[in-house]
């Protein structure tokens, strides 16, 4: 069985689509939240991953948008969050799109995996911050005593790494499909094959031109124009 893992499309289509027909053929596909905000396409991302039939957990972003509230992500990011969130994902997001957004799971278990998914963190569901620099013990304090799956997935950082954090239990992040930010611009995902017992980081290269072509359509302020544009074609704030 091969699965598919992304997270954070945040708008990005053609970033999304160049991980789809990167991998081809998958049996079945997990989404670990943040599906808008930032990029200029939120509805058409909705429309593909639908169509797809992946499960999906909800993000930081896609609660904000749901609920109009504060997304609470970095600091560096906020203001342009709240500007996208207003022009783009809440103007471009139909009543049903946002109702879906609103009742989508914080949390899944994925049987076929043995792995518990959420966006952030199993003690902090949407805003916690795990990234692979932290050591063992600090990880362990976002995660609890209550995981006992051999993985636990999780995104929101847009970092893509994979590290065993005990003996029994993995901590698997896919990295930002449109939005990455380790320094690597190309679109993140991550595949496991129960079969072939595998787990497969994955990039994968996408026409930047086109999405930053799409946001000088729709962000009229410039400073967050070039700063978006900067994170799309660097992989980095």
């Amino acid at each position: 069985m091969r699965v598919l893992l992304i997270s954070d499309i945040h708008g990005n289509y053609e970033a999304l689509k160049a991980v789809i027909d990167k991998v081809g053929r998958f049996d079945d596909g997990l989404v670990l939240g943040d599906l808008v905000d930032y990029g200029p396409d939120p509805d058409t991302v909705i429309d593909l991953i639908k169509s797809l039939g992946f499960r999906v957990i909800k993000g930081n972003h896609d609660e904000a948008a749901a609920l109009n509230i504060d997304c609470g992500c970095g600091e560096k990011t906020h203001a342009v969050s709240v500007y996208t969130r207003q022009k783009i994902t809440l103007r471009k997001l139909s009543k049903n799109d946002l109702n879906w957004l609103r009742n989508l799971p914080y949390e899944a278990v994925i049987s076929e995996l043995d792995a518990v998914a959420v966006h952030a963190s199993p003690k902090n569901k949407l805003y916690a911050y795990i990234y692979p620099w932290m050591g063992k013990e600090e990880i362990h304090r976002y995660i609890g005593e209550d995981v006992t799956s051999r993985y636990l997935l999780v995104g929101h950082t847009h970092y893509q790494f994979m590290e065993p954090i005990t003996n029994e239990l993995i901590l698997l992040n896919p990295g930002s499909v449109g939005q990455p930010r380790d320094g690597d611009w190309r679109a993140a995902y991550a595949l496991i094959d129960t079969s072939e017992g595998t787990v497969t980081m994955g990039r994968v290269k996408y026409d930047v031109s086109k999405v930053t072509k799409k946001l000088k359509e729709i962000v009229r302020n410039r400073k967050y124009l070039l700063l978006l544009s900067s994170i799309l074609q660097n992989g980095n704030i």
